[in-house]
């Protein structure tokens, strides 16, 4: 009997590290991917701007995330006379993120992907509240279990201009 449990036991803390190591690098490779796509992001994130702006915050900002009742991810980004949140919502039959904002200016929008994995581009529109005018807005995301990078941009001339970079890491 004493054998058996040993080999169990054995057995046990030889496999359970190679299963969970196979877990973990399984839910980085599915950023974006299903309903539950961006579920780790769920938590605390102490994140910095490189290049404050109205709509993309200040240098220094907490953002929280949480998993809504309905399904989708809430995101709450504050900071020094800043608040801006979104939702990411998946949307099964096209297999899409759809992801509406507002700004504590009065700013709004709405963004959407259909694309997956570590790497994300959003695209969509931005009421500017500070110019009064509706943009074409294009976000790149950068996904790592504990770092999270957002580079925001405006089309202006037909061209476009980045309005802020920031770097986020898990709090």
């Amino acid at each position: 009997m004493r054998r058996v449990l040993c080999t169990l036991i054995l057995a046990t803390l030889t496999f359970t590290p190679y299963s969970v190591r196979s877990q973990t690098m399984s839910a980085t490779n599915m950023y974006g991917v299903g309903p539950h796509g961006y579920d780790w992001a769920v938590g605390t994130w102490s994140c910095t701007n490189s290049m404050p702006s109205a709509m993309g915050g200040p240098s220094s900002m907490t953002l929280k995330v949480a998993r809504t009742n309905g399904g989708s991810i809430f995101f709450r980004s504050t900071g020094t006379n800043f608040d801006n949140s979104w939702y990411n919502i998946y949307v099964p039959s096209k297999k899409m993120w759809l992801s509406p904002f507002i700004v504590s200016d009065g700013s709004y929008g709405t963004e959407s992907t259909t694309q997956t994995g570590p790497k994300v581009v959003w695209t969509g529109s931005a009421f500017d509240a500070t110019s009064g005018k509706t943009v074409q807005v294009r976000d790149t995301t950068v996904f790592a279990p504990t770092k999270y990078t957002d580079l925001g941009e405006q089309k202006s001339g037909g061209l476009w201009k980045t309005q802020y970079n920031v770097s986020c890491t898990r709090a």
